[in-house]
């Protein structure tokens, strides 16, 4: 290597940088500042050498000794804040970022990476703060739209999330990344048709990311189009067989198509990976629970909360199946232990509502249940119930309202219509309870139909027979998307008329 001749430009060093030669750019640049110890430009270079050659925190000195000559280079205090960010000291990246800001506040790429350190310590607000300022500066800024757009994709807010998203996509089109969290917000946003065009639109360049084999699958499975949905999650397997999440995707769509024996299987397959992962457990005894096999189900609930003891959800579905069993002190104690971990699950106040209920304790059902109401007002099951507290305590106009509600968010909701009726009885609305009882014969005799047929499907799901029947059973107390769903479920097994009725069910639907 030709060593510089003291006072030519620097342009050879650089180049080394950018050829990622870094030894190459050490060497080159510490020979300058043999003779030349305060050329800042060549102590930037040296620590940049350094930084990329593993050896950060020289290159960290040499930062600051560079800043004692000039402090006014907001580049250089985003570089000391890039090598604190890589290796995870979070504060000490904040602070060297806040010095690129104060330094220069029109400098976009400071408050994006002060945006990003923010976001890494949860400090959303300020996070989102300076990342819609770099946007501001620099509207074409593709990586702070997409780094908004995750902030919002990850808060579950899809609105956002998209529009930042499209933004990102639209300002810089190449950008896989941006291009993959937009399928993503548009899959929260189950706008399923845009996601699987942009998941496919990623394929047609890179065919080979099993990351979108495997939400691709999950845009199909939300779609209902099963053989799509498992092919391409099969796909993801095949790609990348080592991550148990693509093994729970495919269980669960065999779980949606009733076939317990291949879900469980597959289950197995992924525990083969890690078994002491506790999600995998958690879906074993869903199925069982699923189809009554409460005891089974218990056992693979504890687990799941014996490889993972602090995550409430394995406690929470403990505390579910003993209050089937029965064995309610059991599960009154697993459910306040699941509660001290996450108050703020609208599932864990539920049951515990339900526990109370059955002890004969309203006033402490009714404080749970109005708690879980509040936390998933959407819940047909919770408004029933809490319903039935209000009404164990004689607050009767209270629970015409809560059992109204439920029906209001599910009207086949059957144990919702004839508690309404006998409320209506005791409420002398002689009329309306007549009404609401000849509704909840029509939909109890539905319900042990189901239940007989859905118990014939998971001994036989290949029949495609059975989805027939089941679908037209759905329909005839007028629920036609649930029959399209069945419906769905047996074109993929093959039944010749499932399209046409389809279609006809499709128009039911507009």
């Amino acid at each position: 290597m030709a060593l510089p001749i003291i006072g030519q430009d620097l342009n050879e060093g650089k180049t080394y940088l950018d050829n990622k030669q870094y030894h190459k750019a050490v060497e080159y640049f510490s020979h300058i500042l043999e003779s030349a110890p305060n050329n800042v430009a060549a102590l930037n270079g040296l620590a940049e050498g350094q930084h990329r050659s593993g050896d950060p925190m020289t290159g960290i000195r040499n930062y600051q000794k560079s800043l004692s000559l000039n402090p006014t280079q907001p580049d250089v205090w985003i570089s000391i804040g890039n090598i604190h960010y890589y290796h995870n000291l979070f504060s000490e990246a904040e602070e060297a970022y806040e010095m690129a800001v104060q330094l220069d506040p029109t400098f976009p790429r400071a408050h994006n990476n002060l945006a990003s350190v923010l976001k890494e310590q949860q400090k959303m607000e300020r996070a989102i703060h300076h990342f819609e300022k770099a946007v501001e500066l620099d509207p074409n800024y593709g990586l702070a739209c997409r780094n908004l757009g995750d902030i919002y994709l990850r808060d579950g807010n899809s609105t956002k999330a998209l529009y930042w998203l499209k933004k990102a996509v639209a300002v810089d089109p190449e950008n896989m990344r941006g291009q993959y969290w937009l399928g993503k917000a548009y899959y929260i946003s189950e706008k399923y048709e845009k996601a699987r065009d942009q998941y496919i639109r990623i394929l047609s360049f890179k065919p080979g990311l099993h990351s979108v084999h495997h939400d691709l699958g999950l845009v199909f499975y939300g779609m209902r189009h099963y053989k799509e949905a498992i092919e391409h999650v099969n796909k993801a397997i095949r790609a990348n067989h080592d991550l148990p999440l693509y093994y729970l995707t495919l269980s669960r769509i065999y779980s949606g198509l009733k076939n317990e024996n291949m879900a469980m299987a597959i289950l197995d397959s992924a525990l083969n990976i890690d078994r002491s992962l506790s999600e995998i457990w958690l879906a074993k005894g869903n199925i069982h629970k699923s189809s009554e096999r409460y005891e089974e189900a218990l056992k693979d609930y504890k687990i799941a909360s014996a490889y993972d003891s602090q995550n409430w959800k394995g406690l929470y579905k403990q505390g579910v199946v003993l209050f089937y069993l029965g064995r309610l002190d059991e599960a009154l104690s697993k459910l306040e232990t699941a509660l001290s971990f996450d108050s703020d699950q609208s599932g864990i106040n539920h049951f515990l509502g339900l526990v109370f209920l059955a002890k004969e304790n309203s006033p402490a059902a009714l404080s749970f249940l109005t708690e879980a109401s509040h936390q998933n007002p959407d819940n047909s099951d919770i408004w029933f119930h809490l319903g039935q507290a209000q009404s164990h305590i004689n607050e009767t106009e209270k629970s015409k309202l809560s059992f109204e509600r439920s029906l209001e968010i599910s009207p086949t909701n059957s144990e919702a219509l004839y508690a309404l009726g006998q409320t209506y009885k005791s409420l002398n609305q002689n009329e309306k309870a007549k009404e609401t009882l000849k509704k909840f014969k029509k939909i109890s005799d539905f319900e042990k139909s189901k239940r007989t047929l859905i118990k014939q499907i998971v001994v036989q799901p290949s029949d495609h027979l059975l989805k027939e029947e089941l679908a037209r059973l759905y329909e005839s107390v007028g629920d036609f998307k649930s029959s399209a769903e069945i419906w769905q479920q047996a074109m993929y097994l093959g039944n010749p008329i499932a399209e046409k009725e389809l279609k006809r069910i499709g128009e039911m639907l507009k």
